[in-house]
């Protein structure tokens, strides 16, 4: 882990809030980043209603981590919402 600068924060914030047009529901999302021998991770674990969902990025550049977690997050809500309403 490490003290994210507040710019990051905010582009973590902004990527993040784009799961909600997919399911307004969401409850909370947990975001955390870890640097490790050049290489960042992005963990985004989601808390909607009766679940919980989590994903993880590794890429050696912190904002696409984040794009490619929040995009992963995007597929798997898009897959929960479906399973929902079929059922």
């Amino acid at each position: 882990h490490f003290h994210a600068p507040e710019n990051l924060r905010d582009y973590a914030e902004t990527e993040v809030s784009r799961i909600t047009k997919y399911y307004p529901r969401a409850i909370q999302c947990q975001v955390i980043l870890i640097h490790e021998n050049n290489q960042f991770t992005t963990e985004l674990n989601l808390s909607i209603p009766k679940r919980k969902l989590n994903v993880k990025e590794t890429t050696n550049n912190v904002t696409k981590s984040i794009d490619r977690a929040v995009d992963k997050m995007i597929v798997r809500v898009k897959k929960v919402k479906e399973k929902m309403i079929t059922h």
